[in-house]
């Protein structure tokens, strides 16, 4: 008994024949249905308006393998209303029988389905129990025999396993037929040994092929791939059939309807779309395709790769007419979207232009045998369509008519002329002694149709719609240019460019608006024998100065010309103007800084001018301003002599950094040391301060501003390396400070040392004292330029000024901004224009005021550093609480960034973070009555005693003052007596406890990290622990290199420690995109990184 479902045989038949077989069955219209013995083959009698004879073969799983009906529509379409009318008697066949014996998994698809299969197992393991012995193996035995038969894939060829295997033959059937109103092809098929059986469901068939199964025909015939074999050809073209079922199968399930064309879902033919015929055409010739229709003998299909046979032919028509005439094209099918057409059996691959000119001459020519031509016509037509109508065929022109064709060389003239105003372009085609005004409507050279001229139109259409698309505008017979800038493009750009295409004639009028001689701009810099200001001037022959300040003004407001008082256009295009724009643009010059044609400029602009190399012969460079820019680009040639306590002090780079130093005092300005940490940039201040002080011992005053921590290491360090020099420590109460500053001028001391929030109260002290030098220290205190730090430095009046910082960016491209701006404020306009500028740009012109080494590139014999992080874990009860006030910050987060928005929840949300590391350090921080433990800690101690079993020194770094008392409480407690550092301890105390430490004293130092990160001599030290993070790298950077300097003997072992699966590790991430900020800006000159962002906070707390 056959099962099958509505659905099935909708998708069989289709919507229209499935409505009106089923209107049949039900108006009783199905009569004599009757089974074979074997129960797969079914026949009936189907009443309409004729009785018509159905026959449906079923295969052992229900699928139908073949059918046949008498009826017309069955034999166009593969289906019918006849078909669908039998199976729907067929299917309640199966509905008034047994149920129980039905498969159930046929209710809903024939495929095998793993997940319903397993779901039926549970559902009869759950009714009945326990199943019996043979049944319990049954479904195991079904999906053995399943994955033994599914194992699809393109199909293949299996005569290499059976060397006795039968040959397949083929017949492959293209057809043709209307789809969505365009011609369209399809394939059917025929397969068989010894004669060939209609595949009446190829769509069915092809998947049997592609999944290597067997397929039942009729009694007769069995496709069965394990015995029998395909020639590789045909298996090739059944592998591209089977490719365009499958992209047909997508299209049918999704919107696009591409094939609706292809009649039934599994009808005999298969349609195959353009991109599909592209992958069967290089096969024809290899397969047996034919033309045609079942019936009817078929002629092979043959792909031809020649011209079609056509043939044209023009002659004389009548007296005043003509007539063309063609042979072969009424034979032509014409398929466009599959740039192919059929003529006389034969397939031609042609492009979809030609395929549309073929139809349109199909239609032209439908109406009779030839097409008249008049007399008007014929030009035109020899002009267009001749040339078109030889790449299809042989064209062939009668002798009298060639007699009246005539082809000279085509002359292009344009003809300029200036009247009232206005720029007027004419355009004339010349053919010998024919003259052609292409914007005329009458042309009268045909002499009564005596002559045809074969004109160059391709050429002439060139041309009129290069002028069609300038500037200029066809008024009349003419372009007409109105403005200005119409003008000036007409003649410096547009008309230029067609001297190739045509010869230019200008009246005096236009020759007028041309300068007889473009003149070449002269541009002169040089220094002022003080060497203190850049002279820049501008000159031009034939222009007084009146009008070379317009143009100059002219160039900056980037200007493509400017017309001079003559009416003349002076294009600013060429390579001297642009050099002058180039500069001006480095100089930052606008039109209200241009009032005459030379211009003044502090000499440190002239570092912004473009390099000499690179410059043209219209600038000339001075003699004192090469020499300025030679000293200041290589520093190094320059002979300052060393102080003699110095000489066997310094090393190489260290001379080369005094060098540098000298050199911008020279000239008066200022920089950025920027070394490495523990480069030696005191020292190398130091060696510079004695050379200017031996230069003029009695005048010279210095100042130094440092960090409170350092104001005595720095009078330790003069002490040590240079004790002759007079020092005044600027320290103690406000009216000693007082006594000491006023009395200065008087006083012998040479160098006066303050700290930055001395400064800040003392800045009326300094009101009106001038300094030779500053000295900024720990420079990045002035990288905010809005805070009350930075104004007051700005406020000292000195002649140079240098800044010390190994780390001149920390988060933002603003802070070298703020520095810069401080020792050398003339280099940018402000802080608007520096913010314009692209980082190359910024780079290239701080360059020669920053000098930056680094240890890896100037201290081969420095130790090696070895850098490791430690991760722990959260003890229980403090995960407890990390989670819950995670949590807890996530949502309060959310809420904050969707109320008050990032900028105004910062500065909370911050707070918040700070308190997630500090659980990880040690829930007590900020925890009242905690009385667990902390993992971290734990393993510091651990830590320490394994370094102290090992010989090892500490120092141990911590932001978090109150965490340094709890190690140091747990250290004291363990008999270790660690040496304590932070912000409260006196400087005079950090020096000496510096000393103690270096000289071998104890053997854990704690460190708060923003208190002791900087100045500090710590080479007494071999490891250097990070007990916590902080943002910035280039901040616990400075804390490493209080150990890794110059003095250190040993190899630095750097330990970082990390509280697992905690905002630890994502503050470890964000140092990683930070890291490289200082060297991109200063070395490279590539990007800023920025502070901390929202979408960097949204990470940390993987919102």
């Amino acid at each position: 008994m056959i099962f099958i479902t509505l659905k099935e045989i909708r998708e069989t038949c289709g919507d229209t024949f499935y409505k009106r077989g089923k209107a049949y069955y039900e108006a009783g219209r199905v009569h004599n249905l009757e089974c074979n013995e074997i129960g797969n083959c079914y026949t009936a009698e189907v009443k309409g308006s004729k009785s018509y004879k159905v026959r449906i073969e079923f295969d052992e799983e229900a699928f139908i393998v073949d059918s046949d009906c008498a009826c017309p529509a069955f034999k166009d379409y593969g289906s019918c209303k006849h078909e669908a009318a039998t199976l729907i008697a067929i299917s309640r066949l199966g509905q008034k029988d047994s149920v129980k014996d039905k498969p159930q998994h046929l209710e809903q698809t024939t495929s095998f389905d793993l997940d319903l299969m397993l779901d039926s197992i549970l559902k009869k393991q759950t009714a009945q129990g326990k199943p019996a012995a043979g049944q319990a193996y049954k479904p195991a035995e079904q999906l053995i025999s399943s994955f033994s038969e599914s194992n699809t894939g393109p199909a293949h060829d299996s005569s290499s396993l059976f060397g006795d295997a039968e040959q397949l033959q083929f017949e492959f059937i293209l057809k043709t037929g209307i789809s969505h109103r365009t011609a369209a092809f399809s394939l059917e098929m025929r397969v068989g040994v010894k004669r060939l059986y209609v595949v009446s469901k190829i769509n069915r068939f092809l998947e049997h092929v592609e999944q290597h199964l067997p397929y039942y025909f009729t009694s007769h015939f069995t496709f069965d791939p394990k015995k029998q074999q395909i020639n590789p050809a045909d298996l090739a073209f059944l592998n591209a059939l089977i490719l365009i079922k499958n992209t047909e199968k997508v299209y049918r399930t999704s919107a696009y309807g591409y094939y609706d064309y292809a009649g039934t879902t599994d009808g005999r033919a298969i349609a195959v779309p353009p991109l599909g015929w592209e992958k069967l055409k290089p096969l024809l010739s290899e397969v047996n395709v034919v033309l045609g229709s079942f019936g009817q003998p078929g002629t092979r299909a043959e792909l031809i790769n020649e011209a079609p046979p056509f043939s044209f032919s023009i002659g004389k028509g009548g007296p005043k007419d003509y007539v063309l005439s063609a042979s072969g094209i009424e034979k032509c099918n014409v398929f466009p979207e599959y740039s192919s057409m059929i003529v006389e059996g034969k397939i031609y691959s042609q492009d979809p232009a030609a395929l549309h000119r073929i139809e349109q001459l199909q239609q032209t020519l439908s109406a009779s045998k030839g097409l008249a031509i008049s007399s008007q016509q014929i030009e035109p037509f020899i002009q267009r369509v001749v040339p078109a109508l030889r790449e299809l065929g042989a064209v062939k022109v009668d002798k009298t008519v060639q007699e009246r064709i005539i082809q000279p060389e085509l002359q292009c003239k344009i003809y300029l002329d200036y009247t009232e105003g206005k720029l007027l372009t004419t355009l004339e085609f010349h053919y010998g002694d024919i003259v052609i005004d292409p914007l005329s409507s009458h042309q009268d050279y045909a002499k009564n149709g005596e002559i045809i001229l074969v004109r160059n139109v391709q050429k002439e259409d060139e041309i009129i719609g290069m002028l069609d698309r300038s500037s200029m505008n066809r008024e009349g017979r003419q372009w007409v240019s109105a403005s200005e800038l119409g003008m000036y493009e007409a003649l410096h750009e547009f008309v230029p460019s067609l001297e190739e295409y045509a010869d230019i004639y200008l009246t005096a009028a236009a020759q007028n608006l041309i300068m007889k001689r473009q003149a070449s701009p002269k541009v002169r810099a040089d220094l002022n024998e003080g060497l203190d200001w850049l002279h820049i001037s501008f000159e031009m022959e034939g222009l007084d100065e009146k009008e070379t300040t317009r143009v100059m003004q002219a160039i900056v407001e980037k200007k493509k010309y400017i017309r001079l008082r003559s009416g003349a256009f002076l294009s600013l295009q060429t390579e001297g103007f642009h050099e002058f724009r180039t500069m001006a643009d480095r100089l930052n010059l606008g039109k209200k800084d241009l009032k005459a044609p030379s211009i003044q400029l502090p000499s440190v602009h002239a570092l912004q001018l473009p390099e000499r190399r690179t410059s043209t012969k219209a600038m000339k460079w001075g003699k004192s301003l090469r020499l300025f820019l030679d000293q200041l680009k290589e520093p190094e040639n320059m002979d300052f002599e060393l102080p003699g306590q110095m000489k066997d002090i310094l090393r190489d780079y260290q001379v080369k950094g005094f060098q540098w130093m000298k050199t911008l005092s020279r000239f008066r300005f200022g920089g950025i040391l920027a070394d490495d940490m523990g480069l030696g940039k005191t020292i190398q201040s130091i060696a510079y301060i004695c050379s200017e002080l031996e230069e003029n011992p009695e005048k010279t005053k210095i100042l130094i501003i440092c960090p409170a921590s350092l104001t005595y290491n720095w009078a330790n360090e003069f002490a040590s390396f240079a004790p002759e020099v007079k020092i005044l420590v600027a320290a103690g109460q406000k009216e000693e400070r007082s006594e000491l500053l006023d009395g200065i001028d008087n006083e012998e001391a040479q160098v006066i040392i303050t700290s930055y929030p001395l400064l800040r109260r003392d800045i009326d002290l300094y009101s009106g004292k001038s300094f030779h030098t500053l000295i900024l220290d720990e420079a990045q205190a002035v990288k905010n330029a809005a805070s009350q730090t930075a104004q007051a430095v700005k406020s000292i009046k000195a002649a140079r000024k240098f800044a010390l910082t190994g780390t001149p960016i920390e988060n933002s491209i603003d802070e070298l901004e703020s520095i810069i701006g401080t020792v050398s404020p003339l280099l940018f306009s402000g802080r608007q224009s520096f913010r314009q500028l692209p980082a190359d740009r910024i780079s290239s012109i701080v360059a020669p005021f920053i000098l930056r080494r680094l240890k890896k590139d100037v201290l081969e014999e420095l130790p090696d550093r070895i850098e490791t992080v430690q991760r722990t874990e959260l003890l229980l009860e403090q995960k407890q609480l990390y989670l819950a006030y995670l949590s807890k910050l996530r949502e309060d987060t959310e809420q904050d960034l969707q109320g008050e928005g990032f900028q105004k929840s910062r500065m909370k949300i911050l707070a918040g973070i700070t308190r997630l590391r500090q659980l990880c350090c040690h829930p007590s921080l900020f925890v009242e009555n905690y009385t667990g433990g902390s993992g971290k800690l734990d393993q510091l101690l651990e830590l320490v005693e394994g370094c102290r079993a090992s010989g090892k020194r500490m120092l141990v770094f911590s932001q978090f003052s109150s965490m340094l008392q709890l190690i140091r409480e747990s250290l004291t407690a363990s008999g270790i007596i660690p040496f304590y550092l932070d912000g409260s301890t006196p400087a005079g105390e950090r020096v000496e406890l510096c000393r103690r430490f270096n000289e071998g004293e104890g053997e854990v130092f704690l460190i708060s990290l923003k208190a002791g990160g900087t100045g500090l001599n710590l080479t007494g030290a071999d490891t250097v622990i990070l007990y916590d993070l902080w943002w910035n790298p280039a901040v616990e950077e400075q804390a490493v290199g209080r150990a890794h300097r110059m003095g250190q003997r040993h190899v630095v072992q750097v330990i970082r420690m990390i509280t697992e699966g905690t905002i630890e590790e994502k503050i470890l991430e964000l140092q990683q995109r930070k890291k490289n900020l200082i060297e991109e800006i200063i070395e490279s000159g590539e990007n800023k990184a920025s502070r901390l962002s929202e979408e960097d906070i949204r990470e940390l707390l993987k919102m």
